[in-house]
C-alpha cells in the first residue's frame, strides 16, 4: 500500500462517517512516519494495520472497549526484534492523539506494527 492508496482508503472511511477527521489525520501521519522509518513508498501488508488504526482511535474516543490479544500472542510480539520500533510508533501515535490509548488497543497496534515491520524489513520476507 502506498500513500495515495491509503489516502483514498481513508477518504472513503471519512466520507462514510466510519472515522473522524482527527483519526483520519493521525492515521495518515502514522502511515507517513512508518513509510519514512522503513524508507519505502510502498509498505507491504499494511492494510490491516492502517485500517485498524483510525477505527481504534475512534473507539478510544467513544469509550468502547475491546478484548486484547492473548498473553501468548503478546509474549511472542514483545520478543520480536521489531517490538521496540513498533512501540515507538505507537508511543508517537498516543502522543499526537493527546490522550492515553487503552492497553488492549495498543497491544493490537503492536501486533500489527510488528508484522508489518517484519514483512518490510531486510530479511523479513
Amino acid at each position: 500500500m502506498n500513500l495515495y492508496e491509503y489516502t483514498e482508503r481513508l477518504k472513503i472511511l471519512l466520507e462514510q462517517n466510519v472515522i473522524s477527521g482527527k483519526s483520519h489525520d493521525l492515521a495518515l501521519l502514522a502511515f507517513k512516519e512508518l513509510s519514512k522509518k522503513l524508507n519505502k513508498n510502498d509498505v507491504e501488508q499494511a492494510e490491516m494495520l492502517f485500517t485498524h488504526l483510525p477505527m481504534a482511535l475512534d473507539r478510544c474516543n467513544s469509550g468502547k472497549e475491546v478484548e486484547g490479544p492473548s498473553n501468548a500472542i503478546m509474549n511472542e510480539i514483545t520478543q520480536s526484534n521489531y517490538f521496540p520500533i513498533a512501540k515507538a510508533q505507537v508511543d508517537l501515535i498516543e502522543e499526537k492523539w493527546g490522550s492515553s490509548i487503552p492497553e488492549e488497543e495498543k497491544n493490537y497496534l503492536y501486533m500489527h506494527y510488528t508484522t508489518v515491520l517484519n514483512v518490510n524489513s531486510e530479511g523479513g520476507k
